[in-house]
């Protein structure tokens, strides 16, 4: 039984001087690269709605971190040049570095606000590298408590995180007072992972493949073993 509570929401960004200069440059990027299918989305509002373009120029490869961020695009009627094996930005970055495929790159980066910097600096050490935020995460208004109720009244068996960004949320909107170790929760990969540990929680469960597939699966796995 799933019970659905959205700690986070994505809004598109506004237009930021920052942003209408990369789009009207976008021919001088080599490389787009997109590390979530929210990216991409709202990318690409952004991008007619200040050049009235519907298409990225075709001179310009395009790497995606995964399968989700690959079918968003492939939705705007473009294929990735490069999708990412290890399911994370930073091992996107490190697959593209190793492959020796951005040196020397002018390189667009979209993200999120809440996007940690690590990747583009690191990225920084051997290209050009251009970091716009094209989408706000910012926090569900909860008005339905009834499942914060369950969890307060141990009246649950998991609580999946899919993102840091859901861990914060959520610690604020359970109380201090509720947060131990013994309560019970699956994170989509180990940034998740790290981000419920800064608050002192224990996950019983972190997904290898950072996918919804991927966490799907480790829990699955999770409970045959203890079937069995």
């Amino acid at each position: 039984i799933m019970v659905d509570f959205p700690m986070t929401e994505f809004i598109k960004a506004g237009k930021t001087p920052e942003i209408e200069n990369a789009f009207r440059q976008i021919e001088k990027y080599q490389w787009i690269i997109f590390t979530s299918a929210n990216g991409v989305k709202y990318f690409y509002q952004l991008f007619f709605e200040t050049t009235n373009l519907s298409s990225i120029p075709s001179g310009i490869k395009i790497a995606v971190v995964g399968p989700k961020t690959a079918l968003e695009l492939k939705n705007k009627g473009r294929t990735a040049d490069y999708t990412g094996l290890g399911g994370t930005a930073e091992n996107l970055i490190n697959e593209m570095i190793g492959k020796e495929l951005v040196q020397n790159c002018a390189v667009l980066f979209p993200l999120g606000n809440l996007a940690p910097g690590s990747t583009q600096v690191r990225l920084s050490g051997i290209a050009e590298v251009n970091r716009i935020n094209v989408y706000s995460t910012v926090k569900t208004y909860v008005s339905d408590k009834s499942p914060i109720e369950l969890i307060r009244n141990n009246c649950y068996d998991l609580v999946l995180f899919t993102s840091p960004s859901g861990v914060v949320n959520f610690a604020e909107t359970l109380g201090p007072q509720y947060l131990n170790q013994e309560l019970r929760f699956a994170c989509i990969g180990k940034v998740t992972t790290v981000a419920a540990e800064q608050y002192g929680l224990r996950c019983t469960i972190t997904a290898e493949t950072s996918t919804y597939e991927g966490l799907a699966n480790e829990i699955l796995n999770y409970y045959n073993k203890i079937k069995n």
